[in-house]
C-alpha cells in the first residue's frame, strides 16, 4: 500500500476503508487462521502426531513443487507407538494405521470435519479427493484421539 498523507481527509478515509474492508484473499487467510487456532485449542485431550516423513522432501528442492498428476505424496505421522501413513493423490487419500487396528478416522479442513470413515481390521482407510488447502486427519483409536499436523494439499 502506498504511503498516504493523513493530513488530507480523503487519503485518511481511504486508509480507514482499506483497514475495515481487507482484500478478499487477505480475509480468507485471516478466517482460515482463526479457524485453525480455534480448532487447535478446542480439545486438550487430543494428542498431536508429528510429521516423521514427507515424500516431497525426497525430490530435491523445487521452485514450484510437484505438478498435479505427478507421483502421489506419502506422509508418515507418529505419536508414541502409533503411526498414521497417508498417501495423497489426485484420486483421494488412502491411509493406514500402524499397528493395524479398527478406528474411527475423520478428515478435517479449517472449516471443520468434512468426512468420516472407519479403518478396517488392518488399519486401512480412504477419503475422496479434497479441494486444495490445509487438511488434517484425526483418529479415534483404543480410547485415544490422535490428530496429524496440518498439511497442505
Amino acid at each position: 500500500m502506498p504511503w498516504r498523507n493523513w493530513s488530507d481527509d480523503e487519503e485518511l478515509f481511504l486508509d480507514v476503508r482499506d483497514a475495515l474492508h481487507p482484500d478478499p484473499i487477505e480475509a480468507q487467510v485471516l478466517e482460515a487462521a482463526r479457524a485453525v487456532r480455534a480448532w487447535q485449542t478446542a480439545d486438550p485431550d487430543r494428542e498431536l502426531a508429528a510429521l516423521m516423513y514427507d515424500s516431497y522432501l525426497d525430490h530435491s528442492v523445487g521452485v514450484r513443487g510437484p505438478q498435479p498428476g505427478s507421483a502421489p505424496r506419502n506422509l508418515v505421522f507418529g505419536r508414541d507407538e502409533l503411526r498414521v501413513e497417508i498417501e495423497l493423490s489426485d484420486g483421494g487419500i488412502e491411509g493406514q494405521l500402524i499397528p493395524p487396528e479398527p478406528a474411527t478416522v475423520r478428515l478435517f479442513t479449517v472449516a471443520g470435519p468434512v468426512a468420516e470413515t472407519v479403518a478396517d481390521e488392518v488399519g486401512c482407510f480412504t477419503f475422496p479427493a479434497t479441494r486444495p488447502g490445509p487438511i488434517r486427519i484425526e483418529c479415534e483409536v483404543a480410547g485415544r484421539q490422535v490428530a496429524t499436523e496440518w498439511i497442505s494439499v
